[in-house]
């Protein structure tokens, strides 16, 4: 089956997108940045965090991140046939938390801000991430895979919206995990619906499929070279860090 092509607004960490922000004939353009700083900045906020950092230190450096990102154009330098844009984005973290010693923050902070980031939300969230100590790395890769999952997962929403069948994408949401794989769960659903148990199945197997096909088309988008094989390795290990 070909990948399903999932609505534009939901492409949001995607090297198409990065490459439309630093277009200077785009009119778009200011909107993109928006909607990449948006999607990224919480897996950024993340990351130093877990370094060791405290919530409002961390948010000062994400803001400060995202403003030496913009000052300096970064994203105009971005390449992606050099590489995945997580790695990309990550490095440049690591790079501003390496020279950050060597800058006035305070200077910075009085610069306004640059992404919208709640970090009351933000600790909620991290405080609901495994009890094992994640290394920084780990911990980014982790919500950088969530995010991808949750941006597929809304897509696919959108698409059974717009045919009408937001009641039957609710119904069948849960057999996209691991606790609604039994027989009587499939009855229960039919009985629920009104229709066939085989008709069950297919609705099932069709949204897998779809939903598949959008993850793998997320996955693709921020890739230097989205072969099969490629896809599948990249998907493989953010599955791990889930």
């Amino acid at each position: 089956m070909s990948p399903v092509p999932a609505p534009h607004s939901f492409l949001t960490t995607h090297w198409s997108v990065v490459h439309r922000a630093v277009s200077k004939n785009d009119p778009d353009a200011q909107a993109a940045l928006a909607q990449l700083c948006g999607a990224c900045w919480f897996p950024i906020y993340a990351y130093i965090r877990r370094t060791g950092k405290g919530p409002h230190d961390a948010e000062d450096l994400t803001q400060g991140f995202f403003a030496r990102l913009l000052e300096k154009n970064f994203f105009a330098s971005a390449d992606g046939s050099k590489g995945r844009l997580r790695t990309f984005l990550l490095t440049c973290v690591q790079r501003h938390l390496a020279d950050e010693h060597d800058r006035a923050m305070t200077q910075k902070r009085g610069g306004g801000r640059i992404v919208e980031l709640d970090a009351l939300t933000a600790e909620q969230r991290l405080a609901a991430e495994p009890a094992d100590e994640l290394t920084p790395e780990r911990c980014y890769q982790r919500r950088w895979a969530l995010g991808m999952v949750d941006t597929a997962m809304r897509a696919l929403e959108a698409e059974y919206a717009g045919q009408d069948k937001a009641a039957l994408f609710e119904r069948l949401r849960p057999f996209l995990g691991f606790t609604a794989s039994v027989e009587e769960n499939y009855q229960a659903t039919a009985d629920a619906l009104g229709i066939k148990l085989n008709t069950v199945k297919s609705h099932i197997r069709r949204l897998r499929e779809q939903w598949r096909d959008l993850l793998m088309q997320q996955v693709a988008a921020t890739l230097d070279d989205p072969t099969p094989e490629a896809i599948k390795a990249e998907l493989a290990e953010l599955i791990a860090c889930v």
